[in-house]
């Protein structure tokens, strides 16, 4: 896969557009390449900081990377049809999939806890460096 391939996965030749699916690969595989530090062990094993292997095993990784695609692909739909119904000028609409998509997210973003770092924040990197980049497997 190279930069001159990615136009062709937005816009196929039939003019029909993929773009929800490009993202959709985009967004999960970096979810699933970041998790494969837990399979392949780079990061430690929480219960086992010791044991400097990982601790997902070939089956689980395949659940969690089906359960990424799916989890993904609905989240970033329903954050589309969240930003188009607030977007929307003038009124705003009841219909059913809009409403849907706003209880979608608000219910996300309910399930957000105060020792979650926020995402882009130094805090978060420096947690990601911390517990997965360069675990420190004597705490």
């Amino acid at each position: 896969m190279t930069v001159t391939d990615l136009p062709g996965l937005i816009d196929r030749a039939d003019g029909k557009n993929d773009y929800e699916r490009f993202r959709t690969w985009v967004v999960a595989q970096a979810i699933r390449n970041a998790l494969q530090a837990f399979h392949g062990g780079r990061a430690f094993d929480p219960d086992e900081p010791g044991s400097g292997a990982g601790f997902i095993s070939d089956g689980q990784m395949r659940a969690l990377n089906i359960t990424i695609r799916c989890a993904v692909h609905e989240a970033l739909e329903q954050v589309d049809r969240a930003r188009d119904a607030v977007r929307r000028p003038g009124s705003r609409s009841s219909r059913l999939e809009e409403i849907a998509a706003l209880d979608f997210c608000a219910f996300q973003l309910g399930t957000v806890r105060d020792y979650m770092e926020p995402p882009g924040s130094a805090e978060l990197a420096e947690a990601y460096r911390r517990y997965v980049h360069e675990p420190d497997v004597n705490r």
